[in-house]
């Protein structure tokens, strides 16, 4: 039987990033544990494999406005080109159009006459649910640029709509900012504003909220502190994948970026790879075992880790002693287990670096977009161990992690405190959500 509530957690998200995943399925556990108890739809955009969260729990639907690139078929998408932008463009411009009909109570009913079957199926979920959830992680943040406007209205957008829906709405741990770019701060502003609760998961992120939008909001750990590891056997993941117990392990994350500041972001993203597979070199000379971890797997190229790796793997020696960890089936709570049998982490995926962290495992975040990394590294109190994606080369690298050596007790010491309080937030989070109920 049917629970009589109906939640909607935005924005959409699949099986097939473990950070998302994980910020999803702890934002249900979470509101579930603050007694908001019932049905839970996840929007999610057509052809993403969502067969995980269906398993925990989770309703799939459609976004009611989708992403422009849906209508073209090319995945390799790692760099933008003027043609793609000119096409994402001309179809954003017909999608902001109709997707602001859905806001008016009167045009959003005469288009119900004429939208898909699966697209009327998300708006009565949406229309009969008790309240929408924003799932944590960095929903809104704008560099400026011809594409920043739009790019924010997109991040906002089911926020908007659930407004005019007269639904409560509900911002879990969140980054926030940078803010440039024409109207943004208006628009975010403006949807802030038909919020019920908003809350940042870092000093920086709820500082930047206060100072340009002139709003105060809650400050809480992202959601992936709080998710539990699996009963996953380190022996066995140990035998599986050949390592070795007599070296300490290094995780390395690594994914696609376009170095959108850059203007040679083609030879920069090169950079990028040829550096991190020095360092790779470097490590195995010092006697760790490097172990290059496919922490989000993707249908466009842009998104997949799995293509940077391959890149990478094809500039390093055949006397390099590395190994790479892939497994699609794994859940957050598994590939979560897996970091926590390493010794050391280099995310560039942040939620890599909280899976260890969260684990008591030291390691150096490589930053590349809003206030997430730095933020949260900060407020760790290992702000130190940051590097930008841009700064990125073997030396960096080398310096950062031989500082991370020298001062692993007092590292650690900080981690394991902050890892205390977080757990304390998490109470405080769920007394903050069961106030609203």
């Amino acid at each position: 039987m049917e629970l009589p509530y109906k939640y909607i957690i935005i924005p959409g998200c699949s099986d097939l990033n473990r950070g998302d995943q994980a910020l999803v399925w702890e934002t249900k556990r979470i509101a579930e544990d603050a007694g908001f108890k019932g049905t839970y739809y996840l929007t999610s955009e057509k052809n993403e494999p969502v067969e995980q969260s269906k398993k925990f729990g989770l309703n799939i639907i459609r976004p009611i406005l989708e992403h422009p690139s849906r209508l073209f078929d090319n995945k390799n998408n790692v760099n933008y080109t003027p043609f793609l932008k000119f096409k994402w463009g001309i179809v954003a411009l017909f999608d902001l159009v109709i997707s602001l009909l859905f806001l008016n109570k009167i045009t959003r009913g005469i288009l119900k006459v004429f939208i898909s079957k699966e697209k009327k199926n998300s708006l009565s979920a949406m229309e009969n649910s008790s309240a929408f959830f924003v799932k944590g992680g960095g929903l809104i943040h704008s560099y400026g640029g011809i594409t920043a406007t739009y790019s924010i209205y997109f991040s906002v957008y089911h926020i908007l709509l659930a407004s005019s829906l007269k639904k409560p709405i509900y911002i879990m741990p969140n980054s926030f900012g940078p803010f440039e770019g024409p109207f943004v701060k208006k628009i975010v502003k403006y949807a802030f504003k038909k919020c019920e609760f908003i809350s940042a998961r870092e000093t920086y992120s709820h500082d930047m909220v206060k100072r340009e939008l002139g709003m105060e909001i809650e400050n809480y750990p992202d959601l992936a502190f709080f998710l539990s590891n699996s009963s996953l056997d380190k022996k066995d993941i140990f035998e599986k994948y050949n390592l070795p117990l007599d070296k300490k392990i290094v995780a390395l994350t690594m994914r696609p970026h376009r170095f959108p500041k850059s203007k040679t972001p083609k030879e920069d993203y090169f950079t990028f790879k040829s550096e991190i597979a020095l360092f790779i070199k470097w490590l195995n000379k010092e006697g760790f075992m490097p172990i290059l971890v496919e922490h989000t797997f993707a249908i466009n190229n842009h998104e997949n880790d799995g293509s940077c790796i391959e890149e990478v793997v094809e500039l390093l020696e055949k006397d390099c002693e590395f190994r790479v960890f892939s497994n699609k089936e794994f859940t957050c709570h598994e590939l979560k287990s897996v970091y926590s049998y390493c010794n050391y982490i280099i995310g560039t995926r942040f939620h890599s670096v909280i899976f260890s962290i969260s684990n008591n495992v030291p390691g150096i975040a490589i930053t590349y977009a809003g206030n997430k990394g730095q933020g949260i590294m900060n407020d760790i109190g290992i702000e130190n161990l940051t590097i930008s994606i841009d700064d990125v080369s073997n030396k960096a690298l080398q310096d950062k992690f031989n500082f991370l050596l020298r001062n692993e007790i007092t590292i650690l010491e900080k981690i394991k405190n902050y890892n205390i309080s977080a757990g304390k937030k998490r109470i405080e989070l769920i007394k903050a959500l069961k106030s609203k109920v």
